[in-house]
């Protein structure tokens, strides 16, 4: 879904609207069941036992999805994901200030450089 102030205003209410992804794209999906990992599972054209056999056996599998998606993850109380594009910054921004979400952000690039051993 696209976020827009009306939308945002709508959902003051809904507890529920800060547990979501944030594409590259900006498009901001809520997530409905199965957690945020199932969430990014769900976007790759694999199944889950085929993702898991990809996921290098040091690595861990949540951060190992929001590289290779490219997502924000959000939450109410952080969100976590890698450098933003334009459009995920701009989401972001707009649930931070409407109160959906913290504006505590983890930064995942660094340690995601380092597990491939880039400086």
């Amino acid at each position: 879904m696209k976020i827009t102030e009306e939308l945002l205003n709508e959902r003051k209410k809904d507890s529920n609207f800060s547990d979501g992804i944030i594409l590259p794209d900006g498009d901001y999906r809520l997530i409905q069941g199965g957690g945020h990992l199932n969430a990014l599972v769900e976007l790759l054209p694999y199944t889950k036992d085929e993702i898991f056999k990809m996921v290098p056996e040091n690595d861990s599998p949540l951060f190992w999805l929001i590289e290779k998606t490219g997502c924000v993850l959000t939450d109410y109380n952080s969100s976590v994901g890698m450098d933003m594009t334009p459009q995920q910054e701009k989401v972001f921004q707009a649930l931070a200030d409407h109160g959906f979400i913290s504006h505590e952000y983890f930064n995942l690039t660094k340690q995601r450089q380092k597990v491939h051993g880039q400086k």
